[in-house]
C-alpha cells in the first residue's frame, strides 16, 4: 500500500551497526551554553573514565578547564545558529517554530511545501484516529504527527537532524522537510505538528 509508513516528527532514530557512534543531541545549559555531554565524554576518553556520562560533572569540567584546554563541547557535524532573543518575556509559539526551522535549515535541510501532496483533501479531512484509513488516497511524502516541546525546541531540532541523517534506513539521507503546526496543546504544553 502506498504511503503506509507513518513516522513521528520527534522520534529520535536508533542507528544499528558495528563501529557507529551515536551522540546525544546538544542541550542548552543553565548559563545558555549549548553542550553535548555524550559527545564530550566519548571524544575525550580520560573524561569518560573520570566522570562517565554525568552531564553536570562533564559540563563543570568543560567550564572550569576543558574550554581553556581547547576541548570541543559540540560535534562539528552541525551548524549551531545563534538564537534570537524573545520579543517579549518568553518565546511565543511562532518564535519557537522559527528557531526550530532556523536550526534545521542552517544544517542544509530544505523547506519543501510540495511534500505535503494532497493531505488537506485526503488524510487531513479526517479525525486523527481514522487517518490510516485514507493513506491510499494520499499522494505526498510520508507523514506523521508529533509535538515540539517549547522548553526543548533546540533538542527537538537536533534530534530531527539525527533522524534526517539516518534517512530511510537504506543510506538515503533526508534532504528536505515540511510540516504544519496544527495547534497548541494547553494541557500538555506542546506544539502539535504534522510532518511530511
Amino acid at each position: 500500500m502506498k504511503k503506509r509508513t507513518v513516522t513521528a516528527l520527534l522520534t529520535v532514530c536508533m542507528v544499528l551497526g558495528d563501529g557507529l557512534t551515536v551522540y546525544a543531541v546538544p542541550a542548552r545549559m543553565a548559563d545558555g551554553t549549548l553542550f553535548d555531554s555524550d559527545y564530550y565524554a566519548e571524544t575525550y576518553p580520560d573524561l569518560m573514565m573520570a566522570y562517565g556520562r554525568d552531564t553536570a560533572k562533564l559540563y563543570q569540567h568543560y567550564v572550569s578547564c576543558g574550554k581553556a584546554e581547547g576541548r570541543e563541547a559540540l560535534p562539528s557535524k552541525y551548524v549551531y545558529p545563534e538564537l534570537p532573543p524573545p520579543a517579549g518575556e518568553a518565546y511565543t509559539v511562532e518564535e519557537l517554530v522559527a528557531i526550530y526551522r532556523n536550526i534545521i535549515e542552517s544544517n542544509g535541510i530544505t523547506w519543501d511545501p510540495s511534500l505535503k501532496g494532497n493531505w488537506s483533501e485526503t488524510i487531513g479531512q479526517h479525525d486523527i484516529f481514522e487517518w490510516y484509513n485514507y493513506d491510499d488516497e494520499y499522494n505526498g511524502g510520508n507523514w506523521g504527527t508529533g509535538f515540539l516541546e517549547p522548553w526543548n525546541i533546540e533538542r527537538n531540532a537536533y534530534s530531527e537532524l539525527e533522524a534526517f541523517a539516518f534517512g530511510d534506513g537504506t543510506g538515503h539521507k533526508i534532504t528536505s522537510y515540511y510540516f504544519e503546526v496544527l495547534g497548541w496543546d494547553e494541557s500538555m504544553g506542546m506544539i502539535e505538528v504534522v510532518a511530511w
